[in-house]
């Protein structure tokens, strides 16, 4: 009994070695040592503090703040502790949210997870308009359009790239998705695989969503001249989350017949809060009073697939949400900094949508492979991009709405299998 406690008392210390130790070879670098190396990296170009760090016994997940200008990017670094990294993947989340609400949630099941567990670092990207504090000017963000977003994705690809020399892939969601397609169009010998989750893009012939485009263009070019800066959407989801956890059945003051149900009668906190995300398409938002669209109007139905069905008493109002879990989602919300998504980036993508020129998207120059996935009851099939790329693939899942893609119980079966065929 004492040579086998000898025996694996020093196995353990061999295993600890190991994880602490440095290495010789970037190609034989495991994820954690690969992350240890691109903060070092980062740290020679600006400020950087570490605000998370979580060591497990097989994986090591860092959050870093690079303070390149007064509001950071936030850097996440997923690496497994005994595995060499084949590749690295860049993860880009969608408009108002962060890495960890997207792609690392729960902690322990997500995307991110499921990138490591295939031999990837895994790389968050997180614009810096999520650190912009409450009561702050809002004037700073009126330059962080598509082009900004984009460039600082590559200033970050440039530092980790030049010290893992491994082959990278992007991935994005919702605008993520965007500035990863126009990353791919603008720097064509990249990545070598671009995944697009869920953005839409339509075809010229498409008369109405176009001219939709053009007056959604001409609106946040209006909100801008007028002063307002950012949408705060989601930010203000952050906060109907919060106040239906606290007075679930307390009158929201949102009436259920003008926001397209039959009863008359104010929701619910709680009824808003499943409302607006099964029927988000029906929501208004701030270009609304200028254009009479829908806030989110490209959207097919809502953000998360479910039911709601309203009762005289809005109080009996039965709603339930078809792929994810509720206390997952609103967990994953609860994480979201400032919420806020700059209204330059709105203004580019609608300006790319309604081909103004005012902004444009080099469909033609993307020469890696394009994975654009949809969901049916997100954007649907407004994929017409993927058209003018010259080797993409589409997948339209049906049932799923806009984030069912990253929560849903089964997407890895329904949706994330796709990502490494």
């Amino acid at each position: 009994m004492k040579r086998f406690s000898i025996r694996y008392t020093c196995v353990f210390m061999l295993v600890v070695a190991a994880l602490c130790a440095g290495t010789t070879s970037t190609y034989a670098a495991t994820g954690r040592q690969l992350a240890e190396q691109a903060i070092a990296d980062l740290k020679d170009t600006a400020f950087t503090t570490i605000e998370n760090k979580v060591t497990t016994l097989s994986w090591t997940w860092f959050q870093v703040n690079l303070y390149d200008e007064q509001y950071p990017l936030t850097v996440d670094f997923v690496g497994s502790n005994f595995f060499r990294a084949k590749k690295v993947i860049y993860l880009l989340p969608g408009g108002g949210v962060n890495f960890r609400s997207s792609f690392f949630t729960p902690m322990y099941d997500n995307l991110a997870q499921f990138f490591r567990s295939a031999g990837f670092l895994v790389v968050g990207i997180t614009p810096r308009e999520d650190k912009v504090p409450s009561g702050a000017s809002l004037g700073c963000m009126e330059d962080w359009g598509m082009a900004r977003h984009r460039d600082d994705i590559r200033k970050i690809v440039e530092v980790i790239q030049g010290g893992a020399a491994l082959p990278y892939w992007l991935l994005g969601h919702s605008f993520g998705a965007a500035y990863a397609l126009d990353y791919a169009g603008t720097y064509p010998d990249g990545a070598e695989k671009t995944i697009a989750l869920d953005i839409y893009s339509f075809d010229e012939g498409d008369t109405v969503a176009t001219a939709n485009a053009l007056d959604s263009y001409d609106a946040f070019v209006a909100l801008m001249d007028g002063g307002q800066y950012a949408d705060p959407t989601y930010a203000d989801f952050k906060s109907l989350m919060f106040i239906s956890l606290l007075l679930p059945n307390l009158d929201s003051g949102y009436s259920r017949q003008e926001l397209g149900l039959v009863c008359d009668g104010n929701f619910t906190f709680e009824g808003m809060l499943y409302y607006s995300l099964i029927h988000s398409a029906r929501l208004p938002g701030i270009h609304t009073p200028l254009t009479g669209l829908k806030g989110d109007w490209p959207l097919v139905q809502g953000y998360a697939a479910g039911e709601y069905k309203c009762d005289d008493n809005p109080r009996n109002d039965e709603y339930s949400l078809s792929y994810t879990d509720m206390a997952g989602l609103m967990n994953a919300l609860f994480k979201i900094g400032s919420g806020l998504v700059p209204c330059a980036v709105y203004r580019d993508y609608f300006a790319v949508n309604a081909n103004n020129g005012a902004y444009e998207i080099d469909w033609e120059d993307i020469d890696e492979p394009v994975l654009w996935i949809n969901t049916e009851l997100g954007y649907g099939e407004n994929t017409f991009g993927a058209d003018l790329i010259d080797d993409a693939t589409v997948h339209v899942i049906p049932g799923y709405g806009h984030l069912d893609v990253l929560s849903s119980s089964t997407a890895r079966e329904d949706v994330w299998h796709l990502f490494l065929e």
